[in-house]
């Protein structure tokens, strides 16, 4: 597989695209009143939601990117206003430029109703959202700016990946990175498992690429309770687990994957785990809201949530890589070796 060798980092493109979001982010904040309630007082997320009659988990992330842009300050976990944000961003101020604000956003995007959504009305989530052949192979399109060559370079390392025949793809899309871990691992054959109308336009798009003789698409849904068969010595998951992680389902979840692989089998974990440094901070903290507005509970997984799911789920052995900030959306990777069966 040719996977190309990035020599710039994608991640300032891709974090100038997400500050095109905050002129629309900024007005929804202004009409739900953060800036005017905060004017003269510093107030925790709880109360400031009380006092707007607001989502709290929606506002919650929202004053993530307002402090990420230095438009709020926080001590002890209470918010209150920037001088700079006083001054230009309150109705009673002299100096307001809430006229100049409004006139920056733009019609439709990730953002078109995020002030319906702090106030609470929040869409039910689609489940379908990235379903279309549009969206898979703009995905791996992205997975391609570094991503896929990463996972890759990461299970290299590992001496059960090199041992590995069969692979589960769990909500693996096009299968991507089952294709650069077959063309690593001749010996290795995948299963993804994902949507039906994923499976479907999956098979249409790869069925010309080197090593489609080793994968099989499955049609699958976790809330239904779908099975992922068993027999692998290798489960990787890719930016799927946040909201299993988010409910309390991530140990149920293991425990299956656990029941599903042989022991010392390979688990490969590639999510985003938390705050990052400079640009990221604020790009990640618009993503999070723009995931919680669209009835998503988190695009964020913790590493002491899934280590604690692995380990009650019967895996250790861990081995972690912390986020490369070259890559957009950076994310840590971790594996896990299934030390005992359940």
């Amino acid at each position: 597989m040719n996977l190309p060798a990035t020599k710039t980092a994608f991640s300032k493109i891709n974090n100038l695209f997400y500050k095109s979001y905050l002129p629309n982010i900024i007005y929804s904040a202004i009409e739900v009143g953060v800036f005017d309630v905060l004017s003269n007082q510093a107030l925790s997320c709880i109360d400031l939601s009380k006092e707007i009659e607001t989502n709290e988990p929606i506002t919650e992330s929202l004053l993530e990117v307002l402090l990420a842009i230095e438009f709020l300050k926080e001590k002890d976990k209470r918010y209150s206003l920037t001088a700079l944000a006083n001054e230009y961003l309150t109705q009673t101020s002299e100096l307001n430029q809430l006229g100049a604000v409004k006139s920056y956003i733009v019609n439709g995007g990730p953002f078109k109703n995020l002030t319906q959504a702090l106030k609470g009305d929040i869409p039910e989530f689609d489940q379908n959202i990235w379903s279309t052949e549009k969206s898979i192979r703009g995905i791996e399109q992205g997975a391609k700016a570094g991503g896929i060559q990463r996972v890759l370079a990461f299970a290299k390392e590992i001496p059960e990946f090199k041992k590995a025949t069969k692979m589960c793809d769990f909500a693996g899309n096009s299968g991507y990175y089952s294709f650069a871990l077959m063309h690593e691992n001749r010996k290795l054959h995948a299963h993804v498992y994902d949507l039906e109308i994923v499976c479907e336009t999956a098979n249409k798009i790869k069925k010309d690429e080197a090593g489609f003789d080793r994968i099989s698409y499955h049609a699958f849904d976790v809330r239904a309770g779908d099975d992922f068969g068993s027999g692998y010595d290798l489960f990787f998951s890719s930016h799927y687990l946040y909201e299993l992680g988010a409910t309390n389902r991530l140990i149920d979840l293991l425990k299956k994957v656990n029941r599903s692989m042989k022991l010392g089998g390979l688990f490969i974990s590639n999510h985003i785990a938390g705050k990052v440094n400079g640009d990221h901070r604020l790009t990640l903290a618009i993503v999070e809201l723009m995931t919680r507005s669209m009835g998503f509970p988190t695009h964020c997984l913790p590493e002491k949530v899934l280590r604690n799911a692995l380990s009650e789920a019967g895996f250790g052995k861990f081995r972690v890589k912390a986020p490369d900030e070259r890559l957009a959306s950076p994310t840590m990777l971790l594996s896990a070796i299934k030390i005992k069966e359940l």
